[in-house]
């Protein structure tokens, strides 16, 4: 035989022709069972168009976070229309869960009058249940109501130990307010120093993150009435009370 000429096949056995086959059939029915079952198992699954719709189908089931993620969306009309009146129908909800956010913003619809008649004494029970479950939001608002004595009997002395406890919390609203009560000596002693010291604190908690923050103006206010060696004092408790930051070098922020 020559080197060009090729070799003869041996004709394929019948049995040798039944694995051929085989070889190309099996993998080719697994693939089609297999996107039979994935078509199976998706057939009458709901397609959501938007995150609202997924978490409204979930609210009406009475899953506490979908509730509030729906009075929010309600709320502030994101991905559905602005719907203060739904909004107030979905806090509640969440709200009798005991859920302390939406608690607070009951509260707060129901002072503002915002898709509900406006009732400052359901107002403030609302807000002081947020309070009591130590949302500091609730706290400031419940302090602030009891000194204003808004829908409730006025007690400014039980109104500020609520704001001091999301002062601890460092609320920066919190931390603003008391330091304007001290710098006004408004239901606490007048201490211009301890007013100092939490503007500074509040204006830190807002700007850390920023490179140039700008200087406080209240801080800078209360500054031009302090004396030297009392702003001294003023930074050095400052200093002691800020914060340690999480990211190296954020902590640097000019307060005064």
């Amino acid at each position: 035989m020559a080197l060009t000429d090729e070799p003869k096949r041996k004709p394929l056995t019948p049995l040798g022709w039944v694995l051929r086959v085989l070889l190309f059939a099996v993998p080719l029915i697994v693939a089609c069972v297999v996107m039979w079952q994935t078509n199976a198992r998706w057939q009458g699954v709901k397609i959501y168009k938007t995150a609202f719709d997924y978490e409204l189908e979930y609210a009406k089931l009475g899953v506490l976070n979908s509730q509030f993620y729906v009075a929010e969306a309600y709320d502030n009309g994101f991905q559905t229309d602005m719907n203060k009146a739904e909004a107030v129908n979905w806090y509640r909800k969440a709200a009798y869960q005991s859920h302390a956010k939406s608690q607070y913003e009951l509260g707060q619809h129901y002072l503002d009058g915002e898709g509900i008649a406006r009732d400052d004494a359901e107002g403030f029970r609302w807000v002081q249940k947020a309070a009591f479950k130590d949302y500091p939001e609730g706290q400031l608002r419940a302090g602030q109501l009891l000194c204003e004595g808004r829908g409730v009997a006025a007690d400014c002395a039980k109104g500020v130990e609520l704001i001091q406890k999301a002062v601890a919390q460092g609320l920066p609203a919190a931390q603003a307010e008391m330091a304007a009560r001290h710098e006004r000596g408004d239901g606490v002693p007048k201490d211009a120093v301890k007013a100092w010291v939490l503007y500074a604190l509040a204006h830190e908690a807002l700007t850390w993150e920023q490179k140039d923050a700008p200087p406080s103006a209240d801080a800078t206010r209360v500054a031009a009435t302090l004396t030297k060696a009392q702003l001294a004092v003023a930074k050095t408790q400052f200093e002691t009370q800020r914060p340690k930051r999480e990211k190296p070098g954020k902590d640097k922020v000019a307060a005064f």
